[in-house]
């Protein structure tokens, strides 16, 4: 698993798990299918799968299908959230763990690598 250093823009498409302390943008042309993890994320493309952030901007073009456990949610005139949300506490606990986001741990404890992780730029 790749360890992210900072803020991470996706103009492309990817597949797999991102785990990150910061912030994760994705672009009207970005394409993300998997788990996500990060502080917070903008988005403007695609993100089909489970997400766990503190704060989540769905903007005019961007789309989200699946399952979010955040702090805050803001979706924009245009936006779409398809799929459930949990409630995230104070101080960053979550309220309700999916069975996901607990294999998300333990793939990290195992250290191995995700089932595909596929990133494409044009």
């Amino acid at each position: 698993m790749t360890e992210l250093k900072g803020s991470l823009h996706i103009d492309g498409r990817v597949e797999g798990i991102i785990d990150s302390q910061f912030d994760v943008s994705i672009g009207t042309s970005g394409q993300v299918s998997g788990l996500v993890k990060a502080r917070s994320i903008v988005l403007s493309g695609v993100l089909d799968g489970k997400v766990a952030c503190e704060k989540i901007d769905i903007l005019q073009s961007g789309k989200l299908i699946g399952e979010l456990i955040s702090g805050e949610l803001t979706v924009e005139t245009g936006g779409k959230f398809i799929g459930q949300s949990h409630e995230m506490t104070e101080g960053g606990m979550v309220v309700s763990l999916p069975e996901t986001f607990a294999q998300l741990s333990l793939q990290k404890d195992k250290k191995t690598e995700p089932k595909s992780l596929t990133v494409e730029t044009k």
